[in-house]
C-alpha cells in the first residue's frame, strides 16, 4: 500500500502510515484539503506549526489561505482527529508570543520544503551565508532545514468524548534484572523545546495490538542464514533460531558456499550447518539486550537485524545436562565365518520431580578369542558380568541421589573388569580350552568420561581438534613402538601385530588401564575393535568423522571400509555422539 502523502511503502491493510504516520483509512489528502477549507479557525493554524516543527514559533492570530500546504496540513489533522486540534505553544511561543508576520513566514518554509528534500544536508557555502544572513533569516532557515515529516498520531474518541486513560511509557525490565533507561525520543523532545516531555504519544508508529510480522521458516537473510524457528515474537523485536549456510559446523570456516558439499578447509561434511540466534529490530540503531553481544547487523529488505555471539564454550561442570545419539554395527568380515565380537551401548537419564539427575553411559566392545565355543562365549560372558557389577554398583547408586568421587567410580569400574575376568578365567577352566576376550569400556557420568580398558580394542575421542586415541594397545608390536624397535606404521603390518600380551580370561587376575577425562558437547567417542582400526587406520576413521554427522550412518560406513580394505577380521564399532540438551 503506498501512502498519498509521503509516497512510502506499507503492507497491505496498514492502518497508518509508518513512515510519515498518516491516517490510511481516511480519504485522500486532496479530499481532505478540499473538505476542510472553509471553517478553519486560530486553532488549526497552531496545529500547522506544531505539525511542521517542534519547538517553532506558532500561535499566531490569522486565518491561512485555503491553498497553502500550511492549510491542508492542518485541515488533514482535524480530518484525523475528529475534532479541533488543541494549541499547543512552542519554545518560540514562550519566548516571543504574538509575533506579527508569522503566516507569511510559515507558508515560505512550507514551500521552501516542497522544493527541497527534508533533512538533505546543505553545501558548504550555503552554511557561511546562513551564518552572514541576519538573525530573522537565520531563524527562517533552521526551520527549513529541521522539517521533517512528523507522524500524525491518531486519536480514538472526538475531543468532547470523555478523556481517555493515558498511556504511560515505563522502564522495562530485561531479561537479567537491568532496568532500561526511557526511550530515546522522549529524551530528543525534551532536549528541543525544554518542556516536560508528552509520554502519552507512542515512542513507535506501529499501533499498539500491531506486532511485528516474523519471517517464514526458510527465508535466507543477507544471502547467509536461513531461518530455521522463531523463538520468540515481541512488538518491536523478533528472535529467530537461524542457520549459517556459509560456516563450517567443524572447524568453523567462513568461506564455503552455501551449495558445497564439504568444507574448504577441514573436509568435514556441510549436511550440518551451524545453529545461531538473530534479533529483528524495529529501529536501525538498536542495541542488543543487556547481557548479549551483537556479533554482526545485517540489513534484509529494509528489516534490520543483529546477530547475536554466542556464548564462549567453557569447561564442562557436573551435572551439566547432555545427551547421546549413539550407533553401532558389528560384523563378521569377508574372512571369517563366525564373529565371535560382542558390544553393548547403555544409557540412562532419570528425572525426578522435573529435575533430571546424572546422565549416564556405558559402552564396551569385547573381541572374543578362540575359536568357536571359545571367543564367542568369552565376549559375551564379559560383557555381561561387566554390566551387571557396573549396574549394581554405580548406576544404582546415582539414581538414588548418592554422589561418588571419580576415584570411587574408577575403581568400582575397575572391578568390574576384574570380575568380568574371574568368570572368564573360571569358565575357561570348565571348558578347557584357552578362550579370552579383548575388552575396552566407557563409562559417562554427566560430563566425565571413565575409561577401563585391556587388551587391543581401542577408545577414540574426536572434536574440533581431530582423532584422540585414548587407550594403548596391550600387544607385542605395539610395544615394539613405543620402545623404538619398530616405527609406528609397523603396526599395521608386521607379521605379529594380533599377538597381545594381556587379555580377559588369560590369567587368574589382569591388570586394567584406567583413565578420567572431561567432555563436552560436540565430542565424539568412538570404541572399536582392531578388525576395525587395524583396515580402516587413524586417518580413515577421521575421514568418516568428517563425512558423516549421524553416528549410526558413521558406523555403517566405518565397516563398510574396514571390509572393503580386506575384512580380514570381525568388525566391531561403537559411535557415541554427546550434545546439549
Amino acid at each position: 500500500m503506498i501512502c498519498p502523502v509521503c509516497e512510502g511503502e506499507n503492507r497491505d491493510g496498514a492502518h497508518f502510515c509508518r513512515h510519515c504516520g498518516l491516517n490510511l483509512k481516511e480519504p485522500p489528502v486532496s479530499e481532505v484539503k478540499d473538505a476542510a477549507t472553509e471553517g478553519q479557525d486560530a486553532g488549526a493554524q497552531d496545529a500547522v506549526a506544531d505539525e511542521t516543527e517542534p519547538g517553532a514559533q506558532a500561535g499566531g492570530e490569522g486565518d491561512e489561505s485555503p491553498d497553502s500546504e500550511d492549510g491542508g496540513i492542518a485541515a488533514e489533522a482535524d480530518a484525523v482527529a475528529g475534532a479541533d486540534s488543541e494549541e499547543t505553544l512552542t519554545e518560540a511561543e514562550e519566548s516571543e508570543p504574538g509575533t506579527e508576520g508569522q503566516e507569511a513566514e510559515a507558508a515560505d518554509v512550507l514551500a521552501v520544503a516542497q522544493e527541497a528534500p527534508a533533512g538533505e544536508d546543505k553545501a558548504p557555502e550555503d552554511k557561511q551565508d546562513e551564518q552572514d544572513a541576519p538573525e530573522d533569516e537565520q531563524v527562517a532557515t533552521t526551520i527549513e532545514m529541521d522539517i521533517v515529516p512528523q507522524p500524525v498520531v491518531p486519536e480514538t474518541e472526538a475531543a468532547d468524548s470523555e478523556p481517555q486513560e493515558e498511556v504511560v511509557a515505563e522502564p522495562v525490565e530485561q531479561g537479567d534484572g537491568e532496568v532500561s533507561p526511557p526511550p530515546e525520543w522522549l529524551e530528543e523532545e525534551d532536549s528541543v523545546t525544554g518542556a516536560e516531555p508528552e509520554i502519552d504519544v507512542p515512542g513507535f508508529w506501529r499501533e499498539e495490538s500491531e506486532p511485528m510480522a516474523s519471517l517464514v521458516e526458510g527465508t535466507v537473510i543477507a544471502d547467509r542464514y536461513i531461518v530455521s524457528d522463531v523463538l520468540d515474537a515481541q512488538e518491536s523485536t523478533i528472535l529467530y533460531y537461524v542457520r549459517d549456510l556459509w560456516r563450517c559446523w567443524q572447524c568453523g570456516f567462513e568461506g564455503n558456499a552455501p551449495d558445497e558439499a564439504f568444507c574448504a578447509q577441514c573436509g568435514a561434511s556441510l549436511d550440518r550447518k551451524p545453529s545461531l540466534r538473530l534479533l529483528e529490530v524495529g529501529d536501525a540503531a538498536a542495541k542488543a539486550p543487556a547481557g548479549e553481544v551483537v556479533a554482526a547487523r545485517l540489513s534484509h529488505e529494509g528489516r534490520t537485524f543483529l546477530l547475536l555471539a554466542e556464548p564462549e564454550r567453557k569447561a564442562p561442570v557436573e551435572n551439566k545436562s547432555i545427551r547421546f545419539l549413539v550407533g553401532q554395527r558389528s560384523d563378521a568380515g569377508l574372512v571369517r565365518e563366525l564373529d565371535e565380537d560382542s558390544i553393548l551401548s547403555l544409557t540412562m537419564a532419570p528425572t525426578y520431580g522435573s529435575r533430571t539427575g546424572p546422565v549416564l553411559g556405558l559402552f564396551a566392545v569385547a573381541d572374543g578369542m578362540g575359536g568357536h565355543e571359545g571367543g564367542e562365549v568369552a565376549s559375551k560372558l564379559a560383557l555381561q558380568v561387566l554390566t551387571d557389577r557396573v549396574i549394581r554398583t554405580i548406576l544404582l547408586s546415582e539414581l538414588s541421589g548418592e554422589f561418588r568421587l571419580d576415584e570411587d567410580v574408577i575403581i568400582r569400574l575397575r572391578q568390574a573388569m576384574m570380575a568380568a575376568n574371574d568368570e572368564v578365567y573360571l569358565a575357561r577352566q570348565k571348558r578347557g580350552n584357552d578362550m579370552g576376550t579383548t575388552l575396552t569400556a566407557v563409562l559417562v557420568r554427566d560430563s566425565r568420561l571413565y575409561v577401563a580398558h585391556v587388551g587391543d580394542c581401542r577408545a577414540y575421542r574426536w572434536n574440533a581438534d581431530g582423532l584422540e586415541q585414548l587407550t594403548v594397545d596391550h600387544s607385542v608390536v605395539a610395544s615394539m613402538v613405543a620402545s623404538g624397535q619398530a616405527k609406528p606404521e609397523e603396526i599395521y603390518t608386521h607379521p605379529h601385530r594380533s599377538v597381545i600380551y594381556r587379555c580377559v580370561g588369560d590369567q587368574p587376575t589382569v591388570q586394567v588401564d584406567t583413565d578420567v577425562l572431561r567432555l563436552a558437547p560436540g565430542d565424539r567417542l568412538i570404541v572399536c575393535c582392531d578388525g576395525l582400526w587395524e583396515m580402516v587406520r587413524n586417518e580413515g576413521i577421521e575421514d568418516v568423522m568428517l563425512e558423516e554427522s549421524e553416528p549410526q550412518a558413521a558406523c555403517d560406513l566405518l565397516v563398510k571400509r574396514a571390509n572393503l580394505a580386506g575384512g580380514d577380521d570381525n568388525i566391531s564399532v561403537i559411535v557415541v555422539q554427546v550434545e546439549a540438551v
